[in-house]
């Protein structure tokens, strides 16, 4: 069982890095929401989902283009990969 775990969180942090990689860094949503992260979370530490949990926090302040960015990003590392077998 906790074999099966290692697994599957490895596999899935593989995943998030291939993504990660896949984004062209001018338009993907770091690059997109770094003036968001410099005002609301510049004290903020990055790592551990830190950035991730300021920007939530303060939510009605992040910008639009970064919004769109951030929730972009969540479908696609949320949808299922075409032609995967379940």
């Amino acid at each position: 069982m906790r074999t099966s775990q290692l697994v599957l969180s490895a596999l899935a942090l593989s995943a998030t890095v291939a993504f990660a990689a896949d984004q062209p860094s001018s338009t993907g949503p770091r690059a997109i929401c770094k003036a968001d992260v410099a005002t609301l979370c510049s004290g903020v530490q990055p790592g551990g989902g830190r950035i991730a949990g300021c920007l939530k926090q303060n939510e009605a302040k992040v910008s639009p283009a970064c919004k769109d960015a951030l929730a972009k990003a969540h479908e696609i590392k949320a949808s299922p990969k075409s032609g995967s077998a379940q």
